[in-house]
């Protein structure tokens, strides 16, 4: 793709052009250019294929929402991001053979409500076309995309939204969520075992659990990589290029005129000549009014059907020529500051407009942009170098795949070396999952080269094995700590277990909890009031237990115990429950909404797993494949 536009594009706007339409990059990724043609599809949808460079561009958003949490399952995420495409792909050809569409004006309306590409709650035209640029897309590729999801989104509402629920299950609900139980309780502390264990008792808990005392698989390779900000730092400019480009780029740095208005509504009532007529003369007797020194703002107050402007005196705030209707804006940015237009005739009726403030066009001086020029400019043309390296790479790694020290040579490249890792973890190059996956390929284990490895869509990497460690059982001087760890941790709970059993066996003596909290160490009694299923001051084991405890007809029920996140052990009677109101008139539309949307999503599952019945559906996996008729 990037050849073909090198063939028709020269000089500097092809590489502007170049810049701006980073977008095949971002979308596609570097692997695509390197090794399209050996690429296979992960899923094929009737005659469509899904690749797994699209899965990985889901997946790269799903992680950025997900930054800062713990414990994330990568390929759980990867498989739902798989499984997304292929809904919203079904969807796409329903849709098509449906053949529902969305209007233009649809389209632009929804583009102008989203807040990335508003100043001041107003639509501004030229941050739309500053951030679509900075993403590397035109209005011409991200409407399409527009259009696509609305479509897709009608499916969706369709059946999201015929969902209901009945005045039952909404007082169901709200009784559940709100009832009230009593309940007194003993937390047992753990009881720490310090048991001392002979060798002859490590070896046989290891022989028993071998497989959890594994040394894992661990390699180390070697690499080259091409880097295209590495190639970009290594290009020199000068300031007869970066002002040229600076030129050609201006209008990204300039800022449109922009006005701040004010203006009278008269709305027509009714159609026709004559409802045409009585706005006209309306507005022409306002602005009499006005010429002859009445207050703008009071007019606009009481006159104006612009109910929301006219409450603040007619004021729009800051506008961009393109945010108005045509009429609109050609009288507001033809006005001189403090002037008033004659009447105004737009589709929403007869506007009188006033200009309140003028802030003129600005422009970035060229100094102010140098170093974003310079970096624009080093990257415009790195890309090619990089392109065309990474292509070298590609055939030198392919056609030496015994050593890396050709591509090293021939580029020039510098051999890294990486530490040892394993398959799920690794520092350094070895934290990123996609070195780690082609590490351990079978081609790169073999002894051959890896094939390229794309990076953030700004390097290609290819490996080579270094060193290769099996996986394998520790020793028990290898294991030592960790088996003694465990056989305590595993102590430790049944000794805490046992004194729970047997606080409850006096329990049920006819001891009470606050009685038998007295008499051991390590057991601390409490008592609650008032507590619900949503109480967070608790650890929610222990609320999820009390409230999963069936009581008698008195609201009482037998002692109950429960393991806590820290391996303590509590034993819990609940005293006497209380069922709430049932909520006020807020609180039953609140359960309503939270219902309706759970079974709207439950009917949307349900309904996409039917259509996917009618489709032709098949999922590859690295080692087999998975049809679904």
């Amino acid at each position: 793709m990037l050849q073909a536009i090198r063939e028709r594009a020269q000089g500097v706007v092809a590489w502007v052009m170049l810049i701006m339409i980073g977008v095949p990059f971002a979308l596609w990724g570097i692997q695509n250019y390197f090794d399209s043609a050996r690429e296979q599809p992960v899923a094929t949808i009737g005659d469509r294929d899904i690749f797994e460079r699209d899965v990985n561009r889901v997946h790269e958003q799903n992680l950025a929402n997900l930054v800062g949490l713990d414990q994330i399952d990568e390929q759980q995420l990867k498989r739902e991001a798989l499984e997304k495409l292929v809904r919203e792909e079904m969807l796409a050809q329903l849709a098509e053979r449906k053949r529902m569409v969305v209007s233009d004006d649809d389209v632009r309306e929804f583009i102008q409500t989203l807040p990335y590409f508003q100043t001041e709650g107003k639509f501004d035209k030229e941050k739309y076309r500053i951030m679509l640029s900075s993403q590397g897309m035109t209005p011409e590729t991200f409407i399409p995309q527009v259009r696509k999801a609305l479509v897709l989104e009608q499916f969706q509402r369709g059946v999201l939204d015929s969902a209901f629920v009945t005045a039952r299950e909404t007082d169901t609900l709200l009784r559940l969520r709100n009832l009230e139980r009593e309940v007194e309780y003993v937390t047992i502390s753990p009881v720490q075992s310090s048991k001392v264990y002979q060798d002859s008792e490590l070896e046989d808990y290891l022989r028993q659990h071998a497989a959890d005392f594994q040394s894992p698989e661990q390699v180390s390779v070697e690499y080259v990589a091409v880097s295209l900000p590495e190639i970009a730092r290594s290009i020199a400019v000068t300031d007869d290029e970066l002002r040229r480009l600076y030129e050609e780029q201006k209008a990204l740095y300039t800022t449109d005129e922009r006005r701040r208005i004010s203006h009278i509504l008269i709305a027509m009532e009714g159609e026709g000549a004559d409802a045409e007529a009585s706005a006209k003369t309306r507005i022409q007797a306002l602005r009499n009014r006005l010429v002859q020194g009445e207050d703008f703002a009071r007019l606009a107050r009481e006159n104006s059907a612009d109910t929301v402007s006219g409450q603040k005196g007619g004021d729009l705030g800051i506008i961009t020529r393109g945010a108005m209707e045509q009429a609109f804006s050609d009288s507001a940015f033809a006005l001189k500051a403090g002037d008033l237009s004659e009447p105004v005739r737009t589709s929403f009726g007869y506007h009188l407009i006033k200009v309140l403030h003028i802030e003129p066009a600005r422009v970035q001086a060229f100094e102010a942009v140098k170093a974003e020029l310079t970096n624009t400019f080093q990257r415009n043309a790195a890309e090619n170098r990089f392109y065309e390296q990474g292509q070298q790479l590609t055939q030198l790694a392919f056609e030496h795949p015994d050593s890396l020290d050709q591509a090293a040579k021939s580029l020039p490249l510098t051999i890294k070396e990486t530490s040892r890792f394993t398959r799920d973890a690794g520092t350094g190059l070895a934290e990123r999952e996609e070195i780690r996956k082609a590490a351990f390929s079978d081609d790169v284990l073999s002894g051959r080269n890896s094939e390229p490895v794309e990076l953030d869509n700004e390097m290609a990497v290819v490996l080579r094995l270094k060193n290769h460690d099996p996986a394998r059982s520790r020793t028990v001087a290898e294991a030592r700590s960790d088996i003694i760890n465990k056989m305590h941790g595993e102590d430790t709970r049944k000794q805490t277990l046992d004194k729970a059993t047997g606080l409850m066996a006096e329990f049920k003596a006819g001891k009470s909890l606050a009685a038998l909290s007295k008499s051991q160490k390590g057991v601390l009694y409490s008592k609650m009031a008032g507590l619900k299923r949503d109480a967070t001051e608790y650890s929610p084991i222990l609320v999820e237990a009390i409230f999963n405890t069936p009581v008698d007809s008195t609201g009482k029920a037998p002692i109950g115990n429960v393991e806590l996140e820290n391996g303590s052990q509590v034993l819990f009677q609940i005293l006497s429950q209380k069922t709430a109101a049932p909520g006020s008139a807020n609180e039953q539309d609140e359960a309503r909404k939270l219902l309706t949307k759970s079974r709207g999503q439950s009917e949307l599952t349900a309904w996409i797993a039917q259509l996917r019945q009618g489709f032709d559906v098949q999922i590859r996996e690295p080692s087999k494949t998975r049809t679904e008729d």
